[in-house]
């Protein structure tokens, strides 16, 4: 974990070939959110990348590189005093040297967060 105790994985399961859900809780009393923001703590973009990330590597059990992304739209705001909890709805493909990913994120109640699509390289 590139942030320690940012988030905590609360479930993690395989739906289909190729696609898994994870439901994870951001730690409101994080120190990031002194600095983004104080008083208006709003989750960082870039570590919703790298939660996508870490989530793909845990149910791969494979160490990856961001080599890409496309199509990134943060449509919420996460603040943690308000939302906490994240469900991440990825699926993938893999060849030998890659994994491109598309990913949904939402709060509990569905309201959608983030959408991308990245590309990892194998490490």
């Amino acid at each position: 974990m590139l942030l320690k105790n940012f988030y905590t994985v609360l479930t993690s399961e395989s739906l289909e070939a190729h696609s898994f859900g994870a439901t994870v809780r951001i730690n409101k009393e994080h120190p990031i959110f002194e600095g983004h923001f104080p008083n208006f703590p709003v989750t960082p973009g870039v570590t919703m990348l790298q939660i996508i990330k870490e989530l793909t590597e845990n149910q791969l059990n494979q160490s990856l590189f961001l080599s890409s992304a496309s199509n990134v739209k943060f449509i919420s705001l996460v603040d943690p005093n308000v939302n906490a909890i994240l469900k991440f709805n990825i699926t993938f493909q893999e060849d030998d040297q890659h994994i491109k990913v598309k990913n949904t994120t939402s709060f509990e109640d569905g309201t959608a967060v983030l959408k991308c699509n990245v590309t990892f390289v194998k490490r």
